[in-house]
């Protein structure tokens, strides 16, 4: 387990940042566990007795809309904590969890996460830069879901992946936009005759990127 541990760590500097000075029993007191895609799943409203380090892997948190529609929240990457908010309230979890990729979790109890926080001056300010970032993440997205329309959610995502250069497929924009797959698809056929995109399978790439900025000012 301690050599496992310490190939995780090496390889991931996320780890090597938040383990630092973590106190021996604590090390001890972990295991980790891994898991297939679809496998590692909290629901919201259920309450858990463990907290995790996501090591490898994807997990996206989400909340589910009226329409019955899962709402992307955030996509979790190695480093990322999943329940530590709800160990710290003694709460069930305020959204869902589901792992997009084979997983590697650090598990430790919601007790030895608290006493962790407690004993580790270094890791309680890591923890709270790790929840002012998330907050910070949920106020933008929840300010695109609540004023803006699905259009203009997609096309702001578009122009976000374009300038970091991300790959963006059918199955990202449904994670970032609170929509239907069915209007997705129309929105992707209105830009597409545009000449702003193109739309090879699955695959979405932007041509046109100063005219997809000009339609975004349009819109609003």
């Amino acid at each position: 387990m301690i050599d496992d541990l310490s190939r995780l760590v090496t390889q991931q500097s996320a780890l090597q940042q938040l383990l630092r000075t973590c106190p021996l029993h604590i090390i001890n007191a972990f295991q980790i566990e891994r898991y297939a895609v679809g496998e590692f799943q909290f629901l919201q409203g259920t309450q858990y007795d463990n907290t995790y380090i996501l090591a490898e892997g994807k997990v996206k948190i989400y909340l589910m809309s009226t329409g019955g529609k899962a709402v992307a929240l955030d996509i979790y990457e190695p480093g990322a904590f999943i329940g530590e908010q709800e160990a710290l309230l003694d709460k069930p979890y305020s959204a869902s969890v589901i792992n997009l990729t084979p997983v590697t979790v650090l598990k430790v109890s919601n007790a030895q996460f608290k006493t962790w926080l407690m004993e580790d001056h270094h890791f309680s300010q890591e923890l709270i830069y790790n929840l002012a970032s998330q907050i910070y993440t949920l106020t933008n997205r929840t300010e695109r879901y609540s004023l803006h329309s699905a259009l203009d959610q997609t096309i702001s995502y578009l122009i976000w992946a374009a300038r970091q250069n991300q790959v963006v497929t059918r199955a990202n924009l449904l994670n970032e936009i609170d929509t239907s797959s069915r209007n997705l698809n129309r929105i992707l056929k209105q830009l597409r005759d545009l000449a702003v995109i193109t739309v090879d399978k699955s695959l979405i790439k932007v041509t046109d990127l100063p005219q997809l900025i000009t339609i975004l000012r349009n819109e609003g």
